[in-house]
């Protein structure tokens, strides 16, 4: 009974996985809200990279636990919306 009630888990959209390449858009759209508000500096990006990041892997764990039927996808998502983050942080160290 349990093999049939997971192969049916695993026949789900992968929504959360598509929405997990979406971090990019939010940690603009989060460093464009800090810097409305008066921040400056790199705090806003810094704020950005960050909510790109963890949008991008709270998603993809979104994904996991709905077993989706694209596992990769989510994944992908994750390490793309964290990809700023990588880079912000190779910026630090290197100037």
């Amino acid at each position: 009974m349990a093999a049939r009630g997971s192969a049916l888990r695993r026949s789900v959209a992968p929504w959360m996985g598509l929405c997990s390449c979406l971090g990019l858009l939010v940690g603009v759209l989060v460093e464009h809200a800090a810097r409305l508000v008066g921040a400056t500096g790199n705090s806003p990006m810094a704020v950005g990279v960050l909510a790109a990041a963890m949008c991008g892997f709270g998603l993809m764990l979104a994904s996991r636990v709905r077993e989706e039927r694209w596992p990769w996808l989510g994944l992908a998502g994750a390490a793309l919306s964290s990809a700023p983050l990588l880079l912000f942080l190779a910026s630090m160290l290197m100037f």
